[in-house]
């Protein structure tokens, strides 16, 4: 190891614990013994500075739902992080780098009718934004949403973490911004429904359709809204 890495303290197994894909996925199996749980080892990445470890990616599910897992191992030992002294955790920078891979290919397949698009000047940048219309948080930025085009195109995908109301809502904003003629009247619905009343009625097979856009996001790796990050990234 070289001397500019110190290990994380919290070793999570060991010294008889194997490291190979099939251990893991053991190792962990064993911490949630639950029948239907599944575990699987998505990717597996040598780390240049350490000899012999690796940044393991892991996904745990229950049918319904993916919780993903990094973790680092070595020999017979694993790691929840490993820290550079010189560059901080090694862990948040592969976590970054998977997620936006795992964005990327999620974005690039997603249906036009998903995503909700403000502005289309080819001289300003474009942010890709995750939001939520029953979120305090991105609220606010809608409240202040002309601010913001005056220096980037917008574009909107709804992953809400509220109540059955927010995928209403979502659903509400995308039916009616399709058939708005200008970009004033995209911004008036959009402003109407962030934290304001579902007035419609909304089937349970848009939810339903609404709700695995969501899910599939959080899968990737999303950890919650507002989150936005810039097309550029996820396009290349």
């Amino acid at each position: 190891m070289t001397k500019n890495m110190i290990l994380a303290t919290a070793i999570l197994s060991s010294s008889a614990f194997g490291a190979t894909d099939a251990q893991v996925v053991e190792y962990f199996k064993a911490q949630i013994p639950v029948p239907t749980v599944k575990v699987s080892v998505t990717s597996r990445i040598p780390i240049k500075e350490i000899k012999g470890m690796d940044y393991v990616s892991i996904d745990i599910s229950d049918g319904d739902r993916v919780q993903k897992v990094s973790v680092f191992t070595q020999g017979d030992l694993i790691f929840p992080d490993v820290i550079s002294v010189k560059d901080g955790s090694i862990k948040e920078k592969l976590d970054k780098q998977e997620f936006i891979k795992e964005l990327s290919a999620l974005y690039k397949k997603e249906d036009k009718k998903n995503i909700l698009i403000l502005g289309d000047d080819p001289k300003k940048e474009t942010l890709v934004k995750f939001t939520d219309p029953e979120c305090p948080f991105c609220v606010k930025e809608v409240e202040k949403i002309e601010e913001k085009l005056k220096d980037y195109n917008l574009k909107y995908i709804f992953t809400p973490v509220h109540d059955k109301s927010s995928l209403e809502k979502s659903i509400l904003i995308h039916k009616q911004t399709s058939v708005a003629k200008t970009l004033d009247e995209k911004i008036k619905i959009l402003k109407k429904y962030f934290n304001g009343d579902v007035d419609a009625k909304v089937s349970d097979k848009e939810i339903e359709i609404a709700e695995k856009v969501k899910t599939k996001y959080f899968a990737a790796g999303l950890k919650g809204v507002p989150f936005y990050i810039n097309e550029k990234e996820l396009l290349e």
